[in-house]
């Protein structure tokens, strides 16, 4: 269709596509380079997956440091001019994120420094992360229960796009990108209510609409394992599937970062345990985990437990033909079970709200955690051998007296023993926090074609394209959603107007 036979029904210079914190920080950043610009959001509030981080920001002393340790991290799996710019944005990122936060009142704070990056690669010691300072204004979204930092730090970005009147529909997904017959983005075609909406994108598009952990046809041929269940249900993976469209290369497919949780009839969404972040070396983690056979198979609590946490129940025996570890069992006592609550609920979503019980009784009851009052009752209720699992828990125990974890080398302080009755089960699943694959990126976070030649006046920024493609630095999804975004916003800003 000709350029001029549209009937254009809205258009801004950039049109920005997911209002989460890649969206907000791209928009932010296009509107301060002087464009006009206007924000699309499918769901009916903002902040997507965003919104039930953790709110850390990571930052880095020393750009040649961040690269050395961002390289290591993608083991080869996104070229080193793509990760330049970020490692470079990784030192600025702190400043900038004070000057946003004096439009909330607040402002980033020391106290939250971690000390180093998540792996011991080279450069760790020059990366750090850090959060804002609490501020009443954390609690605005009600319809969201995650982490209280994701919140804080949403709602700061949240004011800079109020502050700056950039123009924002919700629960307006974008279906598809109008293209001419040069390749070239003109602008987006998106639904509202249930009329199609024609929307000219003058300078650019940037699509920020997070990952596809809950679509289950991409997921099938992308993941190795079957089935992952997501934490978020909106990220459907629309905005990569556009892009293809119009002609994306794809990377870094088969990551996510993600570790193992609960799935239960009663959600449509997956709930992680509470062992999250950076692995605290002096914390306990009151289960092990078993296959269907009662054998355990892993280290239960890994240095980042929503990195890699998924990847030991990917395992699929081919004598099986099956995975024997999907679903696996978490086992542990009642000394474990009165420690605190093993989980709890992420959800940006107003349909759903749960509260896990502080001493995970009620869900005892639910049956969502299996009791028996010795280990042949639980091995009865999760069918699995007697034998093996009695040996797997001595040998276990022995572990622990002795302080050394032979099998798997799981941390001494983090250790603990089943000794004392009754004893619990969980069901355990593979869960996928947010995906890191999708549209090939250039330096100036243009969208790439597979012969690596640039898509005109198509842009991506955040979890979308993320760079992260082998390890996951932790808190390093929101800083490449304020990085990359930045240099979308900038870049799309400075594009000539097609018109």
């Amino acid at each position: 269709m000709a350029e001029h036979s549209f009937n254009w029904d809205k258009q801004a210079d950039v049109v920005v596509v997911g209002y989460g914190f890649a969206g907000a920080i791209a928009a932010i950043a296009a509107q301060n380079s002087g464009a006009q610009v206007l924000l699309l959001e499918k769901m009916p509030h903002p902040g997507g997956i965003s919104i039930l981080s953790g709110g850390g920001v990571a930052f880095a002393r020393n750009a040649e440091s961040a690269f050395q340790y961002l390289k290591r991290t993608c083991n080869g799996t996104t070229p080193d001019e793509v990760l330049w710019p970020v490692a470079q944005g990784m030192v600025e990122i702190i400043d900038w994120v004070r000057e946003l936060a004096k439009v909330s009142g607040t402002e980033p704070t020391e106290s939250e420094i971690r000390g180093h990056g998540t792996y011991p690669f080279p450069g760790t010691d020059d990366i750090d992360s850090v959060k804002l300072k609490d501020f009443p204004a954390y609690s605005a979204f009600p319809w969201a229960k995650g982490l209280r930092g994701g919140a804080r730090l949403f709602k700061m970005v949240c004011d800079n796009v109020n502050l700056r009147k950039i123009e924002v529909l919700l629960s307006t997904p974008a279906k598809r990108l109008i293209t001419n017959s040069q390749g070239e983005v003109l602008g987006v075609v998106a639904e509202s209510g249930s009329r199609p909406l024609t929307i000219r994108a003058r300078k650019a598009v940037i699509v920020t609409t997070g990952g596809f952990e809950n679509n289950e046809t991409m997921k099938l041929q992308y993941f190795e394992a079957q089935p992952v269940y997501p934490v978020y249900l909106g990220n459907t993976g629309d905005g990569i599937l556009m892009a293809q469209k119009a002609g994306a290369a794809l990377w870094h497919m088969w990551h996510f970062h993600g570790g193992y949780g609960f799935k239960y009839p009663e959600f449509p969404f997956a709930i992680r345990h509470v062992w999250a972040g950076p692995r605290n070396e002096n914390r306990k983690m009151i289960w092990i985990a078993v296959d269907r056979f009662g054998k355990r198979f892993m280290d239960e609590y890994p240095p980042a437990p929503q990195d890699t946490g998924a990847r030991p129940l990917e395992y699929y025996d081919a004598d099986l033909q099956d995975y024997p570890r999907i679903p696996c069992y978490l086992i542990f006592d009642e000394e474990g079970r009165k420690l605190g609550p093993v989980a709890m609920v992420m959800v940006n979503d107003e349909r759903y709200h749960y509260q896990w019980s502080d001493d995970n009784l009620t869900e005892v009851e639910k049956g969502w955690i299996l009791r028996g009052k010795n280990l042949e009752e639980i091995a009865v209720k999760i069918k699995v051998n007697l034998e093996i699992l009695n040996s797997t828990a001595e040998r276990w125990n022995s572990h622990c007296a002795r302080g050394t974890d032979e099998d798997f080398s799981r941390p001494p302080k983090t250790m603990m023993p089943i000794l004392t009755p009754p004893f619990y089960a969980m069901e355990a699943w593979p869960i996928v926090s947010n995906t890191q694959g999708g549209p090939v990126h250039d330096p100036n976070q243009r969208v790439l074609d597979p012969m690596g030649q640039p898509i005109p006046r198509l842009y991506v920024a955040g979890e979308i394209s993320s760079i992260f493609g082998h390890l996951y630095l932790e808190a390093g999804n929101i800083t490449e959603c304020f990085v990359g975004g930045r240099i979308a916003g900038r870049n799309a800003a400075k594009e000539t107007p097609w018109d």
